[in-house]
């Protein structure tokens, strides 16, 4: 007889409990296997009416508040269309850890009475659908993080994360949670509960970690826009896999208040929360509703800082007239990039020379130092908080997770107070070098200031089959420096421009591991 309280039955139960929450009306008669058909981004519109599809595809997050707003469309209709298209996507790619479609069509009907009634919305969201990645706590629904032992908690309205009360109070609608990686701390999307996600355009790679799971669902437009977080690619990662844009902002920007988080109190290297979506004017918009509400009176990590619309305005002034300087990285030094993320960069350094603005080489303090800084950080506590939680319901860890910290405890030597304080000198000091390099730019560029903002790879490579994901330092390094970083579309992967070069020499077994990855001939997304 199997035992209720093992693993095994806890996780099960909680697959069983959303696989009911899924509507009946919503569940495809069969799902082809990824060989089958890998690609599903547009194969998923064969599911959907002519009008589910133009609420879902044609319309960013401001057109469709602009529409919501008009009384063009309903609250109801578009939250029904998009957890219609939720549903869909959530049996193509396994992307939903916490389904809340009856909490937000009872909200979007509230919604809806709202401006029958007052003929104005009830704030600057109304009405939109908004997903979140599983660490944002939402009143009746569980907050996992991927541990099977932090199941079976129901958040209540006081322990709610501080932005996810924001977005109601604003008239969004939460409709889903999105999976992750357990703990957070992989690359990949892969947990004993819900499993591993894949990437929609092609369902034989990964789609990225940790926010993974909203990734692949805002790819899919099961959602339009959505909040993730990142402490070293987790926002970015998987946006530049599933062809989207990310924002990582800096630390004390965004709210962070009762966000669940693995190793919490590690601020070392601290995570940040930040949007996700389909263009940088959406989250431009998400960014800007969250900081009116002046998030820094109640949370205190967050600076007092309004959006500010001056400098914005400057800066694009000088785009306009004389042009702005960016710094071009194109490798590190520690993993080099593959084709398709070479010629990304080149088109993008092209598309920047033609419209005038100027280019140099990015040659800062050394990349690979940054990346052992965050890699110390994230071992400082030699795995405990993690192996301790996952010994807590007796799972064992995945793959993604093991390749990172063992598959029990010990996988790292014990590190001592006096460690942590020398890793955090550390850091400083490499910001402090990492500055003066950035400020000593001024005297390359025609304007006489230091380069406006630096261009490079997310990553090296443009996807990988599940379990080969090995290289975060292209994002990672920003974390450690907590500079804001973002991921922007540029082009995808292309088998006939993009040939493996046969010369190619390793710059270190790391290199060299990750050069095997590089297949051109597989389809898949690129920024």
């Amino acid at each position: 007889m199997a035992d209720l309280n093992s693993w095994q039955s806890i996780a099960q139960r909680k697959r069983d409990a959303l696989d009911m929450l899924l509507p009946a009306d919503f569940r495809l008669d069969s799902v082809p296997s990824a060989e089958e058909q890998q690609g599903v981004t547009q194969y998923i519109q064969q599911f959907l009416s002519a009008e589910e599809r133009e609420i879902t595809e044609n319309h960013s997050a401001e057109a469709l508040i602009g529409k919501l707003t008009a009384g063009t469309f309903s609250a109801t209709e578009v939250t029904k269309a998009f957890c219609r298209r939720a549903t869909i996507a959530h049996q193509l790619v396994n992307c939903l850890s916490e389904i809340l479609f009856s909490q937000a069509l009872a909200r979007a009907q509230e919604l809806d009475e709202y401006l029958r009634v007052h003929g104005k919305p009830v704030g600057p969201l109304h009405g939109l659908p908004i997903s979140l990645k599983d660490q944002f706590r939402v009143k009746d629904a569980e907050t996992s993080v991927g541990y099977v032992a932090w199941l079976g908690k129901v958040e209540t309205e006081e322990t709610e994360s501080w932005v996810v009360q924001a977005l109601k109070n604003m008239g969004a609608v939460i409709f889903a949670k999105t999976n992750v990686p357990t703990s957070l701390m992989a690359i990949e999307t892969n947990n004993n509960i819900v499993g591993y996600t894949t990437n929609p355009h092609n369902r034989l790679l990964s789609s990225g970690g940790s926010s993974g799971g909203e990734a692949a669902l805002l790819a899919l437009r099961g959602s339009v826009l959505g909040l993730g977080s990142d402490i070293g690619t987790s926002i970015r990662l998987p946006c530049a896999f599933t062809g989207l844009t990310g924002l990582k902002p800096s630390h004390g920007r965004l709210p962070y208040l009762n966000v669940a988080n693995s190793m919490e109190g590690q601020e070392t290297v601290p995570s940040v929360i930040g949007p996700m979506g389909h263009s940088i004017s959406d989250l431009r918009l998400l960014t800007q509703s969250i900081l009116h509400n002046q998030p820094w009176l109640h949370d205190p990590k967050v600076i007092d800082i309004p959006w500010r619309f001056d400098v914005e305005d400057e800066v694009r002034q000088r785009a306009a007239s004389k042009g702005l300087t960016f710094g071009v990285l194109r490798a590190d030094g520690v993993v080099q990039p593959h084709p398709p993320i070479t010629r990304a960069i080149n088109e993008t350094v092209q598309a920047l020379n033609v419209a005038r603005h100027e280019v140099i080489e990015w040659t800062p303090p050394s990349h690979s130092e940054a990346f052992e800084i965050l890699w110390n950080t994230f071992a400082a506590d030699s795995g405990a908080d993690i192996h301790g939680t996952l010994q807590a319901s007796g799972e064992p860890e995945v793959p993604q997770l093991a390749i990172s910290y063992g598959d029990a405890p010990g996988h790292f030597p014990n590190r001592t107070i006096t460690d942590l304080w020398a890793l955090q000198r550390q850091k400083s000091d490499y910001q402090a070098r990492y500055l003066r390099y950035w400020n000593a730019t001024a005297g390359q560029t025609r304007s006489g200031r230091p380069v406006d903002a630096i261009i490079a790879p997310a990553t090296p490579t443009a996807s990988h089959k599940p379990s080969e994901g090995m290289y975060f330092g292209y994002t990672g390094v920003y974390n450690v420096l907590d500079f804001s970083a973002a991921v922007v579309a540029v082009t995808r992967a292309d088998s006939t421009r993009d040939v493996k070069r046969d010369d190619y020499t390793p710059v270190g077994d790391l290199d060299a591991a990750v050069w095997k990855l590089s297949n051109p001939s597989t389809k898949h997304s690129r920024r």
